[in-house]
């Protein structure tokens, strides 16, 4: 039975879509406060919270705290008052679904469905009752024993072969479903996600999630990094210079510097910017107002996102799936055009690019949007 984290201020929503969960076969623990949700939520092992908007209190802000204390947890919210706009500025913190009123069970299973399918399977272990020590029991010990024995040579056995196929592996399935970009630090690979608003830090050997970030104020959409700050982004063209620390602290924001960008790249010498509607690069001076030294004509499709490797500039087209290399003194004259196959059967889109010193990777969102994201790692200088 999930466990379900109900937070709701009044006490009769908590009693009514208790419930509903409870007729649905869910394990419902309602709290009043954020403190005792989050307490109840790590003694019982919750699987997912449902929230209620309203009655005194602000989905929008227990969202993003629910988010910060477990980063991969789905919330699903329950509206008091119909209303499609707070419905998209909540989906846009974080929740996965919205349930607008009159509550209905239907709805609600629903939801909560959607919300645990999301998070993932969890296994759980079931205790069998004891036996009666008799020599049949004894028998079945000794037969446990070597079993146990062989089924450790198995594992050991069965985690070399994985150990061998990961190295192999070149794509795999990430628990977010709306990247807007990727960068690489020198160390680990950086996901850009808009709609939780957060970065998460990959490794780049099995693609762990090893560091979430929660930007409450702003809308990401791209990163890059140098060797002493990380630069980011925003949605509404906002970059903003940062520490490399824990926090991302900011040190300096520049307003509108990168309208409607769709990626972000450092030469070590200038910062470049794509602006996907007006299709042009820019090229930036590091100075106090990110003075634009240049802009150049970018000739693609759909842009979604920029890399500097080292040599040359490249941009991603995710209409056309392909790698576009620049000339770095004439950007807008695409030297080389390279396809990206693993994108040929259209189930996932590329929306950003990383150059890791030896090869690229990207991320791609579903073309349907309902699943999750891809991250793909390209072959060896493939350039």
């Amino acid at each position: 039975m999930a466990s379900i984290g109900l937070l709701a201020k009044e006490a009769a929503d908590r009693e009514l879509l208790g419930l509903m969960l409870g007729e649905l076969g869910y394990s419902a623990e309602g709290s009043a406060r954020l403190e005792e949700a989050l307490e109840s939520a790590r003694e019982r092992r919750t699987r997912a919270f449902l929230l209620v908007d309203g009655g005194g209190a602000d989905a929008e802000s227990l969202t993003r705290e629910l988010i910060r204390a477990f980063p991969l947890m789905p919330i699903v919210v329950a509206l008091k008052t119909r209303d499609a706009s707070r419905a998209v500025a909540l989906m846009r913190v974080g929740a996965i679904e919205v349930v607008a009123p009159p509550w209905t069970p239907e709805e609600l299973k629903a939801s909560v469905s959607k919300g645990l399918r999301f998070q993932g399977t969890a296994l759980t272990v079931a205790s069998a009752a004891p036996l009666s020590r008799s020599p049949v029991w004894y028998a079945l010990a000794v037969g446990l024993f070597l079993a146990a024995g062989l089924g450790v040579a198995s594992l050991k056995r069965a985690d070399a072969n994985r150990a061998a196929a990961a190295a192999r592996v070149d794509r795999w399935e990430l628990p977010v479903r709306h990247p807007a970009g990727l960068a690489f630090d020198g160390k680990s690979l950086w996901l850009v996600e808009w709609f939780t608003q957060s970065f998460y830090s990959l490794s780049p050997e099995d693609t762990a999630i090893q560091v979430v970030r929660h930007l409450t104020a702003e809308t990401p959409v791209a990163a890059a990094f140098t060797t002493e700050a990380m630069w980011t982004v925003s949605a509404d063209g906002t970059v903003i210079r940062r520490m490399r620390d824990d926090k991302m602290t900011p040190l300096t924001r520049y307003p509108k510097a990168a309208p409607n960008s769709a990626g972000l790249a450092f030469d070590g010498l200038y910062l470049w910017t794509l602006d996907a509607r007006a299709k042009v690069l820019r090229k930036h001076l590091v100075d106090r107002e990110l003075s634009v030294l240049s802009t150049h004509k970018w000739t693609g499709v759909k842009a979604a996102g920029l890399v500097f490797d080292g040599r040359t500039l490249w941009s991603l087209d995710a209409a056309e799936r392909r790698l576009n290399r620049h000339h770095l003194a004439r950007p807008e004259d695409v030297i080389e055009g390279v396809p990206l196959p693993e994108y040929a059967e259209g189930g996932f889109l590329p929306a950003g690019v990383a150059w890791d010193g030896a090869r690229f990777w990207t991320v791609g969102s579903a073309a349907d949007g309902k699943g999750p994201a891809r991250l793909v790692r390209h072959k060896e200088g493939a350039r």
